[in-house]
C-alpha cells in the first residue's frame, strides 16, 4: 500500500458531530450574593450574549446573612445599576448582551436563609468572612419545615416571588436544556419544583426534570436532599457535610444530570485579584476581594462556545473542570469532582483569565482596540462542534487547521494535544511537539473500543492572547 492509500483524509463520510446546540444556553442562577457571588455575577454579565438568562434568584444564606437581611438583594441591585451605566458602551462590542431591563425583570427574591450545608447542625457561627465579622445562630433544620405547604420557621410563606417566577420559566414551551447554576441555596428551586409537580401533574414534572442540568457548587443547603440522598453523599466521602443528616422522607426525582463540584471551586477564589479587575468601569469598581468561587458553574458553557467541550458531557473536561460518574447508589447521570485531579480546573485558568481581562476592556475601549478570539477550523468546518471520527487502527489521519483565522489579523499559533484524562485509550498518541496547522497522526494499532480525545488550541498574539479550540474524538471504525 503506498503512502497515499495509507492516509485517511477528513472526508465527510468519516465525520459526525456532537449534537449540542449553537443556540444560546438557557440559564437559571441561584445565588446568595455572599462574599464571592457578586464577582461571579459581574464576570457572567460580560458573557451574557451566550445565555438566555431565564432567572436570577437571590436567596440569603446563613451564616453570612439572616432571612431578613437586605444585604444580598442590595448587592445584586448594585451590580444591576452598575451594568446599566456600562450597557451602552458594552453593547458596542456585543449587541446582544442582556439588556438592563431584561436583567432586572428576571432577578427575583427567593426565601429561606438556610445554613451552608456543613454547618447545618452546628447551630451557630462566629468568625470573619471576607473581612466582615459575622455572628449568627439558628435552630434545628429539617426539610419539611422549609419545603411544602404553610409557613417556614421564620413565619413566612414557603412560596416566594422567586419560586413563582421559576414555575413560569419551567412552563415555557422550550425543549432546550435548562442549565441551573447553584451558586447559593437551592431552597427556592426545590419549592418551585414541589409546586410545579402539584399544579401540573407527574408526567409534565418528569419532562421538566429531564431538561434540568444542575451544577452544584457544593450542595449548599439541605433542600438538595430532594435531588440526592444527603446520607449517601456523606458516605461518598469527598464532601465536608459536617454532621448533616438526610431529613427528606419523600420520593426523589432526578434531573437530566447533576454535577457536584465537591471542592475544585475553592481554587478559583484566588484566581483573579481585585487590583487586576478594578479600574475598568462601574462594575469593575465594585469587584471586591471575595474571589469568584461560583464562576466554574458557567465557565464550562463559555468554553463550550469556544469549541473545547460538549456542555452535555461533563466527563470531557472544560474550563469548569472535569467530572466523573459518582457510581454507587447514585443515578447514572450524577457526576462529581470526587477523585478528579483539581488540575482539570486549574489547567485552563490562564485562558479563562485572559478572556475576562480582555472583556473588561470592553468597558473602556472602542471595538477596534480590543482583541477578539480567533476562529479555529478543521478542514472547512469553522464551527464550535465536537468532531467525532471513525478511524481504522494503523491508518494515518490528516487534520488540517490551516483555514483558521483571526478577525484582528493577529498571528496564530497552533498546539495539538492528546487529552489523556478525557480519553479511554491508555497509551501515548501524539509526538512530543505538535505545533503546526497540519497534523498527520497514525492511529494506534491497539485502539480497540477506546476513544482518543485530541484538542487543538488556536491562539493569537494579541494583548491579552486569546484562544479558541476544536476537539476531535477518534474511535474504531
Amino acid at each position: 500500500m503506498n503512502k497515499y492509500n495509507s492516509v485517511l483524509f477528513l472526508l465527510l463520510t468519516t465525520l459526525s458531530f456532537s449534537a449540542f446546540s449553537a443556540e444560546k444556553f438557557r440559564v437559571v442562577i441561584l445565588t446568595d450574593q455572599t462574599h464571592d457571588d457578586g464577582n461571579s455575577l459581574i464576570r457572567y454579565l460580560y458573557y451574557s450574549h451566550l445565555f438566555d438568562t431565564e432567572a436570577i434568584i437571590v436567596t440569603p444564606q446563613l451564616p453570612d446573612y439572616t432571612f431578613n437581611d437586605p444585604g444580598p438583594w442590595k448587592k445584586a441591585q448594585g451590580i444591576i445599576e452598575a451594568y446599566k451605566k456600562e450597557y451602552d458602551q458594552l453593547k458596542k462590542h456585543q449587541s446582544d448582551l442582556i439588556t438592563p431591563a431584561q436583567l432586572q425583570a428576571v432577578t427575583k427574591k427567593g426565601r429561606g436563609a438556610l445554613p451552608i450545608i456543613w454547618l447545618t447542625n452546628a447551630r451557630k457561627f462566629n468568625a470573619e468572612i471576607a473581612g466582615r465579622k459575622v455572628e449568627t445562630s439558628w435552630g434545628e433544620i429539617k426539610f419539611e419545615d422549609w419545603i411544602g405547604e404553610g409557613l417556614n420557621p421564620n413565619g413566612e410563606p414557603k412560596d416566594s416571588e422567586g419560586s413563582e417566577f421559576l414555575q413560569q420559566v419551567f412552563a415555557k414551551d422550550d425543549d432546550r436544556p435548562i442549565y441551573v447554576q447553584a451558586w447559593g441555596g437551592p431552597i427556592t428551586l426545590v419549592q418551585a419544583l414541589y409546586r410545579f409537580k402539584q399544579k401540573n401533574g407527574e408526567e409534565k414534572f418528569r419532562k421538566l426534570m429531564a431538561k434540568l442540568h444542575i451544577f452544584g457548587i457544593l450542595l449548599q443547603d439541605i433542600t438538595f436532599d430532594f435531588l440526592i440522598n444527603l446520607d449517601d453523599v456523606k458516605a461518598h466521602g469527598c464532601l465536608n457535610m459536617g454532621d448533616t443528616k438526610s431529613t427528606y422522607n419523600g420520593e426523589r426525582f432526578y434531573p437530566g444530570w447533576l454535577l457536584l463540584d465537591e471542592g475544585h471551586f475553592w481554587k478559583y477564589i484566588g484566581v483573579m485579584k481585585q487590583q487586576e479587575v478594578n479600574g475598568y468601569g462601574p462594575m469593575s469598581a465594585i469587584y471586591d476581594h471575595g474571589g469568584e468561587g461560583d464562576t466554574p458553574a458557567f465557565l464550562y458553557l463559555i468554553s463550550a462556545s469556544l469549541g473545547l467541550n460538549d456542555p452535555t458531557d461533563p466527563t470531557q473536561g472544560s474550563w469548569g473542570t472535569m467530572f466523573k460518574k459518582m457510581e454507587g447508589p447514585f443515578p447514572d447521570q450524577y457526576y462529581s469532582t470526587c477523585k478528579v485531579d483539581v488540575n482539570e480546573l486549574l489547567r485552563w485558568v490562564p485562558d479563562a483569565k485572559n478572556s475576562f481581562l480582555n472583556r473588561l476592556q470592553w468597558s473602556v475601549k472602542p471595538t477596534q482596540e480590543v482583541n477578539h478570539e480567533p476562529v479555529a477550523s478543521i478542514g472547512n468546518d469553522s464551527s464550535n462542534k465536537i468532531i467525532r471520527m471513525k478511524v481504522k487502527p494503523g491508518n494515518t489521519i490528516r487534520l488540517d487547521a490551516s483555514k483558521s483565522a483571526d478577525p484582528d489579523g493577529n498571528q496564530l499559533s497552533y498546539n495539538w494535544f492528546f487529552y489523556k484524562n478525557a480519553s479511554s485509550y491508555p497509551g501515548t498518541v501524539l509526538p512530543a511537539v505538535a505545533k503546526n496547522a497540519l497534523l498527520n497522526l497514525k492511529v494506534p494499532e491497539d485502539l480497540g473500543d477506546n476513544e482518543i480525545h485530541l484538542v487543538l488550541e488556536v491562539r493569537d498574539n494579541g494583548t491579552p492572547s486569546l484562544v479558541s479550540y476544536r476537539r476531535v474524538i477518534l474511535s474504531h471504525k
